[in-house]
């Protein structure tokens, strides 16, 4: 990809074909670099997270790596960031393993896993905490010893939690002291599976009642130890030069294996190889990312996914330095102006906040003032989508260097993936900061990593490109109407369409124990079929844009997915309702829902104390419920207790809902002869019914 601004007169390619199409699918494409072969390494050559620190400490040893604020407990303020260097990292890390082999935890188990092989040896550590300096010191240390990490977090639920702890047989685990509570609970309803050793770190914002919880799983016979007390013991052992034969990690080992949820099944688990992660430094490289010791990025984001690792290990292997938040994503802006990071990288949800908080400061400085804003943001705006221009010697000057301060004033990069972000949005938050934005696409099954745009591609509605280590290619959906022989109907130039399906040696594993759901996401030519549908603009680059989802999930704009059919047969059990068809877009952090109501139930709840005012209840049809927000604000309470009574999650209860007057049949072409939705006739039928709904105040 270029180092130029992308505009319709200055495009670069971002893919070529490879080979000719086959019958149902496209050709292969890959980056114009790759056409005589994928990148099998990283940018230092190694092949491993350990091996690439090695290398740093090698080097530049006494060079910062990460860094965390200072903190007062007195004042409870949090101060300057203080530096801990490749060594000091990579000493703790050797503690850290040395103190686990001395406690004598994570033992070796016995493993039967279909891909993996059979009775095979293998090590694991639970980790439910923040992301800190002291996840990533845990995470090393596992290296040393080839010990596997299951990252855990509290949002999955008890019983998804239950599921991992009793598939990975989980023994020990390192837990931040305000989840102490959630192991307390975990054992009460007996089902935290085999642990037995907890491993606890301190936290600044620490709960009153954490000595109690530790108490009490002390009293219900668990193991419990600080973590300083794992690295001192660790310390005192390298000093004796105790021997416990550690075993580092290789290239192909199962470095992680990071749970996904939001489907109607258990989570599963992807188990992701060593030197899959190592290569993610290609993913943003490949975007322009050329980052060197001087440079830096806030890291905030939950290790318990894949996209901070990734980010991670694109700063590690590019040698930038590592600054976490403070622990609260209240506290952002204040980390980062301590910080004055390079990069940032966030979810949508981040930036829509972010771009919320400059617009507010802008409107309290009075109606002039907002106005000249206004003014100079759309100028920066035109001149940046006309010609790549992000710089204004005015505007910059009177406006936007005061937001650029917000981040710290050297934010130069900026990263958003997880799910799809609104394009002024984006393209605001470019000019204002003065800085390209990249767009990535990926699946935990990639190893969170499969497209990303350039930096200096002025467009914010699409994913770029395919990265230097995978292959692409689209399959058709005849189902839905997505070919690979598709023609722009303006142009009559070829688009192909199809779902979005990758190769390459980012690909998964597998699933932990789990054969079955991995034969149903990799074919057996090893091709990664996504679910999302794409087109390949082919006077374009060969750029890919994500149009569809080609499977009965949605993905809202935290980055959780919804399986509609598993919370539609739950809400079917409201009084209210007699069908509901649930709704998300990847914009909005919330799902809407379509309810065609028991006329019965509501005249009842509406009748009672007349909330109508003087009038014939018993006459009220269908028609006279549509737009009624009484009723609706009473189904949207009902359904969020019967949603959360029988196991529901808050982010898949629809937050509002449009009654309608007509059910779903096969006789008006919305239910199949099996009595199955038509999804995409609903979404037809009451598409502005459904757009009217989101723009309603929540």
């Amino acid at each position: 990809m270029g180092s130029d601004a992308y505009t319709e007169s200055n495009p670069f390619p971002y893919a070529v074909r490879i080979t000719d199409p086959k019958p149902g699918e496209s050709g292969i494409y890959v980056r114009p670099d790759c056409a005589n072969g994928l990148a099998q390494r990283n940018y230092i050559g190694k092949f491993t997270q350990l091996e690439c620190l090695e290398y740093h400490k090698d080097t530049r040893p006494n060079a910062d790596f990460m860094g965390s604020r200072e903190y007062n407990p007195t004042t409870k303020k949090y101060g300057k960031y203080v530096w801990k260097s490749y060594s000091e990292i990579h000493y703790l890390a050797k503690c850290f393993a040395y103190g686990i082999a001395k406690f004598n935890l994570c033992p070796e188990i016995r493993v039967d896993d279909p891909m993996l092989g059979n009775n095979i040896k293998m090590k694991f550590l639970g980790i439910l905490a923040r992301t800190r300096i002291e996840w990533m010191v845990g995470n090393f240390g596992c290296q040393f010893d080839t010990i596997t990490i299951v990252p855990i977090y509290e949002t999955l639920g008890i019983d998804s939690i239950q599921y991992i702890l009793n598939q990975t047989e989980l023994t020990d685990i390192l837990a931040e002291t305000n989840s102490l509570e959630l192991l307390v609970k975990l054992k009460e309803l007996n089902k935290i599976g085999n642990i037995k050793n907890i491993i606890y770190l301190h936290c600044n914002d620490e709960k009153e009642n954490w000595e109690e919880n530790k108490e009490k799983l002390k009293n219900l016979g668990f193991n419990l130890i600080d973590y300083d007390t794992i690295i001192s013991t660790g310390k005192k052992c390298i000093e004796d030069k105790e021997d416990f034969n550690l075993k580092k990690v290789q290239p192909d080992d199962i470095y992680l294996i990071c749970y996904t949820s939001g489907t109607t099944n258990n989570p599963k688990g992807v188990m992701v190889a060593a030197k899959n992660i190592s290569l993610t430094q290609n993913w943003m490289y490949n975007a322009g990312y050329h980052a060197t010791g001087r440079d830096s990025m806030l890291h905030f984001l939950p290790l318990s996914h894949l996209m901070e690792h990734m980010v991670f290990t694109v700063n590690l292997v590019l040698g930038a330095k590592v600054g976490y938040y403070s622990g609260s994503n209240d506290r952002l802006i204040e980390d980062s102006q301590a910080l004055r990071p390079t990069m940032f990288c966030a979810v949508p949800r981040i930036y829509e906040r972010l771009h919320h908080t400059i617009l507010d400061m802008a409107s309290k400085k009075g109606f002039l003032y907002k106005k000249l804003f206004d003014k100079a943001l759309a100028t920066k705006l035109y001149n940046y989508e006309r010609y790549g221009r992000l710089d204004h010697a005015l505007f910059d000057r009177l406006f936007f260097n005061k937001v650029k301060n917000l981040l710290g004033g050297r934010v130069e990069y900026m990263l958003t993936a997880s799910a799809a972000m609104d394009k002024y949005i984006m393209q605001s938050l470019k000019v204002m900061f003065g800085c390209g934005i990249a767009q990535g696409y990926g699946q935990t099954e990639g190893s969170g990593q499969a497209f990303v745009s350039s930096y200096y591609d002025v467009h914010s509605w699409r994913i770029g490109g395919v990265c230097n280590t995978l292959e692409l290619k689209l399959v058709d959906l005849p189902d839905i109407n997505y070919l690979s022989t598709d023609v722009n109907p303006k142009t009559g130039i070829p688009e192909p369409k199809g779902e979005v399906c990758s190769r390459g040696p980012f690909i998964l594993r597998g699933y932990f124990k789990d054969i079955t759901r991995y034969k149903e996401s990799i074919d057996e030519d090893g091709w990664l079929h996504s679910g999302d549908v794409g087109v390949i603009l082919t006077d374009q680059g060969n750029a890919l844009k994500i149009i569809d989802r080609s499977k009965n999930l949605f993905k809202l704009s935290q980055g959780e997915y919804v399986a509609p059919d598993k919370v539609q047969n739950i809400l079917i059990n409201s009084k209210y309702v007699t069908q509901i068809f649930l709704h998300g877009e990847s914009l909005f952090n919330y799902a809407i829902a379509l309810v065609y109501p028991k006329l019965d139930e509501c005249i009842a709840f509406l009748k009672e104390n007349k909330k109508l005012g003087d009038i014939d209840y018993d006459k009220l049809t269908y028609d006279d419920l549509i737009g009624n927000k009484i009723m609706e604000k009473e189904i949207v309470k009902d359904i969020d207790i019967v949603g959360r009574k029988l196991g529901l999650k808050g982010f898949e209860l629809p937050k509002k809902i449009r009654i309608i007057n007509e059910g779903f049949t096969p006789q008006n072409n919305l239910m199949t002869s099996t009595l199955k939705m038509k999804l995409a006739n609903i979404r037809k039928k009451y598409d502005k019914v459904l757009k009217d709904l989101y723009q309603e105040k929540l």
